[in-house]
């Protein structure tokens, strides 16, 4: 290729490099914001609880008798799950589906005392987590999430095409030259960070896609053809109780046990589950 070839294939990719850079940018800011608030969920969501944690611990009642406290003040509605407490003297976090189709968090003293709820659709890190995969813009925002996330990769690699050095020095290229002033400075600055965070800003996406539409969709394609998993499964946020989705906040025991059905209380599963000695939350 003839220098004047190489100056133009230089040209073209930096402008793809620049535009995609415009494009993302805003993106990239609000993703990572949000990522970062994400990462101290299980704090955000003791402090929303703050007031339901640190009870009496006296004339505690099962967990069929907090159950049925909670059923009591929600007429009509329908029990999900019941989140064991993190500690003594915690209340219980028992889920309902109302009957207008709205779940509803209720929290239980150990006494069996109605103590409030929330509504897991507008808690704090619930609220980050749609702003992080949608936007709040539901699905349009989803796609323009995965959209974005996508040119990101492409600014990524024309990145690392415009970083290699031509002629090699390891100034500029591993570490930046600091002697320099004004714009040389700053392009070697943006060259070399480019260069050292590149490997791990494609790790994130490469782990992060998979929860998208488009891209959750093939990567459940290919691992079903080679055979890797069977029967359906989804990497998307959104088909499950909003509270439980994209937790990173620790492991869940979560199980479904319909009492009626198996003749079982729940008190039972309660203590099946405590027995196990699993990490926070502990769903049942």
């Amino acid at each position: 290729m003839s220098r004047a070839e190489q100056g133009r294939q230089y040209r073209t990719i930096w402008r793809w490099h620049f535009y995609a850079g415009l494009f993302v940018l805003p993106f990239i800011l609000i993703l990572s914001v949000t990522g970062s608030i994400y990462l101290f969920k299980p704090q955000i969501d003791r402090w929303e609880e703050r007031a339901f944690r640190g009870l009496s611990t006296q004339n505690e009642v099962a967990a069929d008798r907090q159950l049925s406290a909670a059923m009591a003040a929600n007429p009509g509605a329908r029990f999900h799950h019941y989140r064991l407490p993190e500690q003594p003297g915690d209340a219980a976090m028992i889920q309902l589906g109302l009957a207008d189709g709205s779940q509803r968090e209720i929290y239980v003293s150990p006494q069996g005392q109605v103590l409030g709820s929330l509504d897991p659709e507008t808690r704090i890190s619930q609220t980050v987590a749609l702003i992080h995969g949608s936007l709040l813009l539901g699905k349009w925002g989803d796609w323009l999430v995965e959209l974005a996330a996508s040119w990101t990769i492409v600014m990524i690699l024309s990145g690392l095409f415009l970083w290699w050095p031509r002629p090699f020095t390891a100034a500029g290229t591993f570490w930046p030259r600091l002697t320099l002033r004004g714009r040389p400075l700053l392009k070697d600055l943006h060259r070399v960070t480019g260069f050292w965070i590149a490997g791990l800003v494609l790790v994130m996406l490469a782990s992060g896609l998979p929860w998208a539409s488009a891209w959750g969709s093939a990567f459940n394609w290919v691992r079903t053809e080679l055979g890797l998993i069977q029967g359906p499964q989804t990497w998307k946020v959104g088909v499950e109780p909003s509270h439980a989705q994209h937790d990173h906040g620790g492991p869940a025991a979560s199980t479904q046990p319909a009492p009626r059905s198996t003749g079982l209380p729940l008190s039972a599963f309660v203590a099946m589950a405590e027995g196990e000695d699993l990490a926070f939350p502990v769903v049942v």
